[in-house]
């Protein structure tokens, strides 16, 4: 995802040039991409750089008829099912997190690209550790309410897919894995593949992903505001 060293105050926003010309990052240009619900066709739209918004009315979780709070991914689902875009911003640990929150935001994602530059001080290239993302994502879990996008990748030059076959059986697993522990998880399943091989390829992964169990639809680098709206489009036929 995005490298974010936005401030949420609004009058303190660093660019994504100027974020990512601190370790010098090949992928420094703006980049569009839309996270689609597969039932109504609602739009979740994470917050990058060079977009301007303003802050939100205070999010309130919503209180079930027993008087209980929803679980986050309760919530999350039921952001997915009204209609509409939502937006929501990135984070890379506790307190960005929080900060997200604070400023209204219904829901908000993780960046592996800022996670890996928080810890390490090094781009999203291979150099932390499984362990080390999943550490922070539980840190940035247990500091909020609101729900949690996790999102582990970044934005790199020359990047590669795996195979049909593999990115399939991949979200297979997650599904199986959700229903092996009684988790209420929602599986958001991203694509890459805009970039590596081509544009034409997103459509194609993007049903067999729907076809396997994934909840939401992530087609990520999209490279222009038309693109997106391509891709919105194709989604509201189906």
């Amino acid at each position: 995802m995005n490298f974010n060293l936005q401030s949420m105050n609004p009058l303190l926003v660093a660019t994504r040039d100027q974020a990512l010309s601190v370790f010098n990052h090949p992928f420094s240009q703006s980049h569009y991409f839309l996270v689609s619900n597969l039932k109504n066709g609602s739009f979740l739209s994470p917050i990058i750089t060079h977009t301007s918004f303003t802050t939100p009315k205070r999010f309130q979780p919503t209180i079930g008829c027993l008087g209980e709070r929803n679980t986050p991914a309760k919530t999350l689902r039921q952001i997915l099912e009204s209609p509409g875009a939502h937006q929501g911003h990135a984070c890379f640990d506790g307190l960005s997190a929080k900060l997200v929150e604070r400023a209204g935001f219904q829901y908000c994602f993780t960046s592996g690209f800022s996670i890996s530059a928080a810890r390490l001080g090094l781009p999203d290239t291979g150099f932390i550790s499984y362990g080390e993302m999943v550490d922070q994502g539980q840190q940035i879990t247990q500091a909020v309410s609101i729900p949690v996008i996790g999102d582990a990748s970044g934005h790199t030059q020359g990047r590669k897919v795996v195979s049909r076959e593999e990115t399939v059986m991949r979200i297979k697993a997650a599904v199986d894995a959700r229903k092996e522990s009684g988790s209420d998880i929602v599986i958001v399943a991203r694509t890459d593949s805009r970039q590596a091989p081509s544009l034409e390829e997103s459509p194609w992964r993007s049903r067999a992903f729907a076809d396997a169990g994934a909840d939401v639809l992530y087609i990520d680098a999209l490279a222009s505001k038309e693109e997106s709206k391509e891709w919105a489009i194709r989604q509201s036929m189906k």
